[in-house]
């Protein structure tokens, strides 16, 4: 099973033009930093969180990780 990775994250934030506050909000998380840690790796958002960052971006979690699949493949 592959994991959702900074890479990942930081690619859906970038795509819907947000800021690391709003995925932060979306999240549910006290401050920016805990998100910036997650784009570098450190730590991991929860499912929930996920799902929330996902539809903050206007994304369902299904449609991201197929994409992100895909990306991935063609990359390889």
């Amino acid at each position: 099973m592959r994991l959702i990775t900074g890479r990942d994250l930081r690619a859906m934030r970038r795509v819907s033009n947000l800021t690391t506050a709003a995925m932060a909000k979306a999240a549910g998380v006290k401050t920016r930093k805990t998100y910036e840690n997650w784009e570098k790796n450190v730590g991991t958002p929860n499912v929930n969180q996920f799902i929330s960052m996902a539809q903050a971006c206007g994304l369902s979690p299904a449609e991201f990780i197929t994409n992100a699949q895909k990306a991935y493949r063609s990359a390889a």
